[in-house]
Formats: C-alpha cells, structure tokens, sequence
C-alpha cells in the first residue's frame, strides 16, 4: 500500500509541470494596456431643452471619464474592463462600460460573452471619442440600443462584416431579451473612396414592461422633453439602414431606423426616424474606414487638423395622435491636435410639434467639448 501510494504521489508530481507549463506559458504571454479619455465642456440652451421653459440655461459637463484595461494572451484570447464616470448639473453617475472575453479565430471571427454595445447602428458602435459631434443624433440615441449583456458570433474583415447576438439587460434591473444583429458591405474601397452600407436588425422581449422612448435632443445636460407615447408593451422590432460616403475630405453619412412596438392588448404602435450628416475637413486630412467603422482622426500636420460639419436629424414618436414629432439641425466646428486631443462646438437649432412638455418650445443651443486620450 505504502508502495503504491509512492507511486501515485510520484506520477501526480510528474503530471504537474505538464499541467502547469501551458498556463506559465500563457500568463508568459500576457499583455495588459490601460487607457481612457477625459471628455467635459459646457451646455448652453433655451426653452426647448428644459421642461420648465427656463429662456436660458447654462451648465457645466462631465461627459465621461472613462478608464479601460485591455487584456491580450496567446494568439486567441482578449478581454476588456471598463468604466466610467459622469456629471450632468446636480446629477453623479458611475456606469460599468464593457466588461468581456473574446476568442479571435481564422478569418477574423469572432466570439465574444460579457457586456458591450449590441450590432446595431453606424454611430451607435462607434466610441465617443471617434465621433465628430458633441453627442449622437437624437435618431441612434432614440432608437439604437446600448449595451447589454450576452454572446456573439461575427466575422469582421475590413470590406465586410456580420455579427449576430443574443441579449439582456437583466443584470442591470431589466427585463428585456433580445437577438440583434449586424451586417455590413463596403463594395467600393479604394484610396480615391470609400461606399458603406449596412443594415441591422433587433428583436426583443419586452415582458410587458412600460416602454417610452425618452430624449434629451442632442444635449447630454438637457431634460428628456421629446416623448413617445407610453404603455406597457409585449414586444418590439427594430430596423436599421446605413450608408457612409468617404471622398477625400469629404464624408456623408446617413440612418434611417423604424420600430414596431406591440402593446398588452395586442395593437401595433410604429416610430421612426433619420439623420443624413456631412463633414469636410479644412485642411488635408480625411476619416479612415475599416471593418464597418470610422476610426479616430489622425492630423496629417503638426499644426492639427479642422474640419466642419452639418447634420440634421428627424425623429416620429407620434401615433394616434400621441408623442411628439421632433427635429435638430446641427451646425460644428472641431479641431484635432492629434489623436489624443480634440475640440468640437457646436450649434443645434431645434423644432418640435405633437404633445410637449416645455411651456415654450422654442429655443436654439450652444455646446462645446473638450476631449483628452491618455
């Protein structure tokens, strides 16, 4: 006994190191980046934004203080940790950002578990530090869902991308269960120019929750004063079309989003929206494309690079006579030290009509951001 005993002990201590080098090897292999962005500025608004009809309102902004860790090892693996931090007037917000494992393998595919923004939505699943306004058009920030915790499968090569998902927000006190999914082409990609187009799709279980899509019309400080109906809800389709349009300085970008809500008692309710956006750099430099996404401005000279913009948005959240029918032409100017440091103003000009409620629905708005990578 005492023998065979030896002989055990002696085999479990020659296991070991076999058991044990693979995983030396892979904590060997470990790479670990830590990162974020510093995003504040100042809101200025009139009537529209505040639900009191305050003519004017000023405020300070914390819009995000992101930090990030991302973790790479062997060929295959990566995951990312993230969070961050807001100020919004009197309100102090922390949020969880991402929070997943992914497996890359052939052909760029993909697996991914944890808690990420859903396929769904050109300007939606870029990060806020590669867009080229102070916030998302009152269409994606309506419309496109966020982030959410699930599984995904997708392939994503520079010309083309597809990703499929199942969702829900019940970690974070919801009830929600959805598929989701994103498919994507770039037929024309050349250094002359850049097509894109896409589209997406999202199915989702409601569970007879009360739903209303809320809004603060492009300002992040503002109150959510555009509206739809609300009511408790079973389910609800989402649909999405993109286009992008890349010419040198030039770039065009457009959405257009629809949804059918189906109430408790059986009726279909329907909201929609769009936004068409152009920008133009003032100086030689241009966006880049790849894999179903612009990246972040890189200044060609040392002197930075600046550029304008112009979008305009339109949102429909009224139906049988109920929520409002809203729009927000916006007007910008950034500029762009280098890739760590960004400065965008901008103009919104504002009009809505259907129920309200702002005791005067006029007024027009001034922000300006200041973003710092690190």
């Amino acid at each position: 006994m005492i023998i065979k005993a030896c002989r055990r002990t002696l085999l479990v201590a020659a296991a070991v190191p076999a058991l044990v080098q693979p995983l030396m090897a892979s904590a060997q292999s470990l790479e670990a980046d830590i990162g974020g962005y510093l995003a504040a500025g100042v809101d200025h608004y009139g009537a529209f934004y505040d639900r009191d009809g305050d003519p004017s309102t000023t405020r300070g902004v914390l819009r995000n203080a992101k930090l990030q860790v991302e973790l790479a090892w062997g060929k295959h693996w990566e995951a990312e940790l993230d969070g961050s931090y807001k100020i919004e007037g009197d309100e102090k917000q922390a949020d969880l950002g991402d929070a997943y494992v992914q497996y890359n393998g052939a052909g760029r595919f993909q697996l991914k578990l944890g808690r990420y923004k859903e396929p769904f939505g050109f300007e939606r699943l870029a990060s806020y530090s590669a867009l080229n306004t102070s916030e998302r058009s009152v269409v994606t920030s309506a419309f496109a869902p966020g982030r959410s915790t699930g599984v995904l499968a997708g392939q994503f090569r520079k010309s083309g991308t597809w990703a499929l998902g199942v969702f829900t927000d019940e970690p974070d006190g919801g009830s929600t269960r959805a598929v989701t999914g994103r498919f994507t082409r770039a037929p024309v990609r050349s250094d002359s120019g850049v097509l894109h187009l896409g589209v997406a799709a999202s199915w989702r279980n409601l569970d007879d929750a009360r739903f209303q899509i809320k809004d603060e019309g492009e300002i992040f400080s503002a109150d959510n004063v555009i509206r739809s109906p609300r009511f408790d809800a079973r389910d609800t389709w989402l649909a999405g079309l993109e286009a992008a349009w890349l010419a040198g300085r030039l770039a065009l970008t457009a959405e257009a989003m629809a949804q059918n809500v189906r109430r408790t008692n059986g009726e279909h309710w329907r909201f929609s929206g769009g936004y068409l956006q152009a920008s133009l750099f003032l100086t030689d430099d241009q966006r880049r494309y790849s894999r179903g996404e612009f990246k972040r401005v890189k200044p060609q000279r040392s002197g930075g690079a600046w550029e304008v913009v112009m979008r305009h948005s339109v949102v429909d959240l009224r139906d049988r006579a109920l929520g409002a029918e809203a729009s927000v032409t916006l007007l910008g100017l950034n500029y762009y030290l280098d890739q760590q440091f960004q400065v965008r103003l901008n103009g919104l000009f504002p009009d809505v009509s259907g129920n309200t409620l702002m005791a005067n629905p006029d007024g027009d708005a001034v922000t300006l951001r200041a973003i710092l990578r690190f």
